[in-house]
């Protein structure tokens, strides 16, 4: 289990921070971010029912395949990325599976 956060999840939250997501929207934001990391989305999925975001991404970046969780508020404006290591949400074990099965 990794003990601190990569660098590529720091630097994929910022640039997610910086990004429009009302004009470019979630998907374009995040595969423009990740082009720029060296990154892979492994899953990009709506959250029904949760009381906080609407979507949920789980993505591998870098050279070390670091897995991490990109949530979309339900306002569509505003994103929350954590290492999927490190996330006690429900999807992080499936993210972890999809990176590890993902092929190069």
């Amino acid at each position: 289990m990794q003990s601190e956060t990569a660098l590529e999840v720091v630097q994929l939250e910022l640039m997610l921070d910086l990004a429009d997501l009302v004009t470019q929207g979630f998907e374009a934001a995040l595969l423009a971010a990740l082009d720029e990391l060296d990154g892979r989305v492994l899953f990009n999925r709506r959250l029904d029912g949760d009381p906080r975001y609407q979507r949920v991404a789980a993505v591998a970046l870098g050279p070390d395949d670091d897995i991490a969780l990109v949530f979309l508020d339900h306002s569509g404006t505003a994103t929350f990325t954590e290492d999927a290591h490190a996330s006690a949400h429900v999807l992080a074990a499936e993210a972890i599976a999809a990176g590890a099965g993902a092929p190069d």
